[in-house]
């Protein structure tokens, strides 16, 4: 599923959601203050790593002396295996 990333008309707060591709159009409400939300758009820029893993989210999840996770496996394992979901 892909990890969409949305701003509060409101307050403006930034949050992720995961997503089916199906459902690529959903609108969830502000998680701060339960007002609507929009989708910020970023740009897709050719790399030789997943566009899905952007920097941010790497920063967020590895500390930068790490090797690079490179594929979706790769993703996976280092959730589990630093106890941020437990399948």
């Amino acid at each position: 599923m892909p990890l969409y990333e949305y701003e509060c008309t409101e307050c403006k707060h930034n949050f992720d959601r995961f997503f089916p591709l199906s459902e690529w159009d959903n609108k969830p409400p502000c998680p701060e203050c339960g007002k609507e939300s929009k989708k910020v758009l970023t740009s897709n820029i050719q790399r030789d790593e997943p566009t899905w893993l952007d920097d941010t989210v790497r920063g967020v999840l590895q500390d930068p002396s790490e090797k690079p996770i490179t594929n979706r496996t790769e993703y996976k394992r280092h959730l589990k295996d630093n106890g941020i979901i437990e399948r």
